[in-house]
């Protein structure tokens, strides 16, 4: 669901009734946010994610790694809780990172029965290519962009964040 529906649907408090038109900066940011999680979807962009980490790692992994490396060590149902999956789920999409040494498990020092997983050395240079592909497909994006519309645009979308982080806690989404 588009995230400006989704806004409507929950009916927040100083949400401005809809329909909202096509052209509406919330159908902008709306089809911006859309575009940005689809891209990783296509086969060629999915091709150079292989080739940048050197690994054929499904979409899910690549979430996992930034998870680990956002949050350190998490239990599997912590990971799971993060993405939005089943913990069953979560299992079977660690699995690629533990086959390619990109996760570990250690002892949770809380309670030596459970386990907490972490980035290895390899799993965080694999996450670290992949961030490097995208911020390059950033500065390509924006390469004749003056210096200021750069700055306006991140104070813009840190603005956006930290509305939207604000927005989730007070609902208890966090």
């Amino acid at each position: 669901m588009p995230l400006v529906s989704w806004l409507h649907a929950c009916k927040h408090p100083r949400m401005p009734e809809g329909p909202f038109p096509e052209d509406s900066a919330e159908a902008m940011v709306s089809a911006f946010i859309t575009l940005v999680t689809d891209v990783d979807r296509t086969p060629a962009y999915r091709a150079r994610l292989e080739r940048s980490t050197g690994l054929a790692l499904p979409r899910s992994a690549i979430s996992i790694m930034f998870v680990l490396h956002r949050h350190g060590p998490l239990g599997v149902k912590e990971i799971a809780d993060r993405l939005g999956v089943e913990q069953s789920t979560a299992s079977r999409q660690i699995r690629p990172l533990e086959e390619h040494a990109l996760v570990r498990r250690d002892v949770d020092p809380r309670d030596g029965r459970a386990v907490l997983l972490g980035l290895t050395e390899a799993g965080e240079e694999a996450r670290e290519r992949v961030r490097q592909l995208w911020l390059r497909d950033i500065a390509t994006v924006w390469r004749d962009w003056d210096p200021e519309e750069r700055e306006r645009l991140g104070a813009l979308l840190t603005r956006f964040r930290d509305s939207y982080q604000k927005l989730r806690a007070d609902r208890g989404e966090t």
